[in-house]
């Protein structure tokens, strides 16, 4: 099936990380406008040399609260009539062991990957309400969501279990608008957020409990999302994708 998003908008968050570069590459080829967005300048930069001008937008910004979430979504109306898709990817990762977590690190990590991801949903909907053919949601959890991950990222899995559910919410409440809410829970992908961290020997532990036997690639995650946000996907709504090569089985 070849996916055909030929002048669709699509908002991509953590655009110039691993899997967000990869989903940008595959959405222009599937004929979408992709805006771009990322905390990281220098990396929307380097992105951008790899397209025409008028296939990206380009939005230097931290998403952290509602405000800068709701940033997001008035910067993209600007320059596009309507939105079809968000993808968002942006994440707060830090490895900490459990008894070194501080209170600030805490609360950074909840107010990015969670009361951001809400708020960024709800302004991105309420677009999407208004649009005869609805729009697509699709949020990054992890399979640390199910099984609580890695000790030293307790945080960020705690998150994931939080973006999760409400995934299956949002997916409730905006079902009769046309608007389908969707997660993608990645295992083991070789980005430098999974590197980050991670010895050598726990790498080829992980490597070994994987059934594939090998961590996933960006390309291979990025698949999936742009699936999620086409027209193949009309009717998958509050559903968790596992993308993990058998590491987490559910």
């Amino acid at each position: 099936m070849r996916i055909d998003l030929q002048d669709r908008t699509v908002i991509v968050t953590g655009a110039g990380g691993g899997i967000g570069s990869a989903s940008v590459k595959l959405l222009v080829e599937c004929g979408a406008h992709v805006v771009c967005v990322d905390n990281n300048e220098a990396a929307l930069n380097e992105l951008a040399k790899n397209f025409q001008e008028s296939q990206l937008t380009l939005i230097p910004l931290s998403i952290s609260d509602a405000q800068s979430a709701s940033k997001v979504i008035e910067l993209s109306m600007a320059k596009r009539k309507q939105l079809h898709a968000l993808i968002h990817m942006s994440a707060v990762l830090e490895a900490i062991e459990i008894d070194d977590v501080s209170e600030d690190q805490w609360q950074s990590h909840m107010d990015s990957n969670i009361n951001a991801t809400f708020f960024l949903s709800r302004a991105a909907a309420n677009i999407m309400k208004g649009q005869d053919f609805g729009g697509k949601i699709i949020l990054m959890s992890s399979v640390a969501w199910l099984s609580g991950g890695m000790s030293t990222r307790l945080p960020y899995a705690t998150t994931k279990g939080a973006v999760t559910t409400m995934a299956r919410g949002l997916a409730k409440a905006y079902g009769p608008y046309g608007i389908t809410v969707n997660t993608v829970a990645p295992g083991l992908i070789d980005t430098a957020m999974m590197r980050k961290g991670l010895s050598d020997s726990a790498r080829s532990a992980m490597e070994e409990a994987t059934p594939l036997k090998r961590f996933g690639t960006p390309e291979e995650v990025a698949t999936v999302l742009v699936f999620l946000a086409s027209d193949g996907a009309n009717f998958i709504s509050g559903a968790t994708i596992n993308v993990s090569g058998g590491f987490t089985l559910y």
